[in-house]
């Protein structure tokens, strides 16, 4: 199935599309704070910073830092519905204290080198303009002895009823982009719906 590039915005300036988004994701993103908290946890991780390059509405965010709560956060995103969202989830969970979103590019995050201990970016790949800069950008933030963690939905056949998957790339491309970027080196994961790429060092 050829690669279909999306016409519709991927910043999500709208706030009612943003509302609808949160809503149709919300179980998803807790599901990969449950597994990032649970890898993390395994890994030794009790504090230090932690990075969510693309972070939407917060939520995977939040369920972290209600695991770690020696830990500080920041999640960056271009879109404001999104991070109104996330600031309004973030003071309900009461961790804004150690919660920051941001209004970013992930293209060009506002951090100095080596500023971050982990760093996320799920479900992004397949909607920036440029994914070698986004990822190369998570390497330079990211500590040398850092977590990675990327996600992303693989295109397959599944996009003849989802169309959202028409625009990922598959498993070999996204193999092939990894590959290319200053990306350090980590395994992927090739599942069912998505694929994911992780640093192998455990703590």
């Amino acid at each position: 199935m050829k690669r279909h590039i999306p016409k519709r915005d991927p910043v999500f300036s709208d706030l009612a599309f943003a509302g609808r988004y949160a809503k149709k994701h919300l179980k998803m993103a807790q599901k990969f704070g449950e597994e990032y908290a649970r890898k993390l946890t395994t890994r030794g991780f009790q504090k230090g910073r932690v990075l969510d390059s693309g972070c939407g509405f917060g939520e995977t965010l939040i369920y972290l830092a209600k695991t770690f709560p020696e830990a500080e956060f920041a999640g960056v995103d271009l879109s404001e519905p999104l991070l109104e969202l996330a600031i309004s989830s973030a003071a309900k969970a009461n961790v804004s204290g150690r919660v920051e979103f941001k209004k970013a590019d992930v293209h060009n995050l506002p951090y100095p080198d080596d500023h971050f201990d982990v760093a996320l970016n799920i479900n992004m790949l397949h909607l920036v303009t440029d994914p070698l800069k986004m990822l190369d950008e998570l390497e330079r933030v990211l500590r040398d002895d850092g977590h990675l963690f990327i996600a992303d939905i693989r295109r397959s056949w599944i996009g003849l009823v989802e169309p959202e998957f028409k625009s990922a790339f598959t498993v070999a491309e996204a193999r092939a982009i990894l590959d290319k970027s200053a990306t350090r080196k980590g395994m992927l994961i090739a599942g069912f719906l998505w694929w994911r790429f992780e640093t192998k060092n455990s703590g």
